[in-house]
């Protein structure tokens, strides 16, 4: 590590370790080690941040445990590569077009297909009256028989007729809304989150309980403004990275 690396604050709250864990994914996530490229040594690291190797240990057994990196035997600790990408810069884009984009193969299985009536939190976020039917969808996806998703999906029916109707194990949401609705799906507001599996998720996806997962919350609007669904996707970390490309904004400078 050069000098101009983060440094340690070994008298704040944070403990060392995590602050350990910042700086590690940092440099992952600024591309300065990339995919498989083998990181210092415990002893390295810990020299050149100044920090125990206890400190360094932790951080590292964390990420390893999260599927961030791996550790071979005899060979030493490696960025753990990550088969599949979700690109932010793309603009708006379901899963199932990222994958099909990256030429991967998945299949989808439907845990749960049913009209429900809304309640106070999902009619607000579809923008209709309290007890209005909408289609709730859960369903699994996997590549090469591995679970990587658990999917949730609230749509506002009323806006794409016949969509109970669709086989969603065999076509893309997206496309589906477009052709039933006549309107293009236009924008999104989204978030992402890291959260620990809890036992529906754990058990669809085949990872233990509290295992680090990546949350997505998303609203999808219609190009008339409208909300036509609610969803909320659960990724699994170890095989899933988000990524963008930014452009530094222009600013004067006197």
């Amino acid at each position: 590590m050069s000098s101009t690396s983060p440094t340690i604050n070994k008298d704040c709250a944070i403990p060392v370790y995590r602050q350990v864990i910042s700086i590690l994914t940092e440099n992952i996530s600024s591309g300065r080690w990339r995919e498989s490229d083998r990181i210092p040594s415990e002893f390295d690291l810990a020299a050149s941040l100044d920090v125990s190797r206890g400190s360094i240990k932790r951080a590292i057994s964390e990420l390893v445990d999260a599927g961030v990196l791996e550790q071979i035997q005899g060979k030493g600790t490696y960025v753990k590569p990550h088969d599949i990408s979700f690109p932010l810069n793309e603009g708006l884009i379901s899963f199932s077009e990222s994958l099909r984009e990256q030429g991967i193969k998945f299949e989808t299985s439907i845990l749960v297909f049913e009209t429900m009536e809304s309640n106070r939190e999902l009619s607000s976020k579809l923008g209709v009256p309290v007890s209005s039917p909408y289609l709730h969808m859960e369903r699994v996806r996997s590549v090469s028989g591995e679970p990587i998703m658990y999917i949730e999906n609230n749509i506002n029916s009323d806006l794409a007729p016949g969509i109970d109707k669709e086989d969603f194990e065999k076509v893309s949401l997206f496309e589906t809304i477009e052709r039933l609705s006549g309107r293009q799906v236009a924008y999104s507001d989204t978030s992402f989150f890291a959260i620990g599996a809890d036992e529906e998720r754990a058990s669809s996806l085949k990872v233990s309980l509290g295992q680090p997962l990546l949350q997505q919350i998303q609203t999808v609007f219609l190009d008339n403004d409208q909300p036509i669904e609610y969803a909320r996707v659960w990724l699994r970390s170890n095989r899933f990275y988000v990524g963008t490309i930014s452009q530094r904004r222009l600013t004067s400078h006197r």
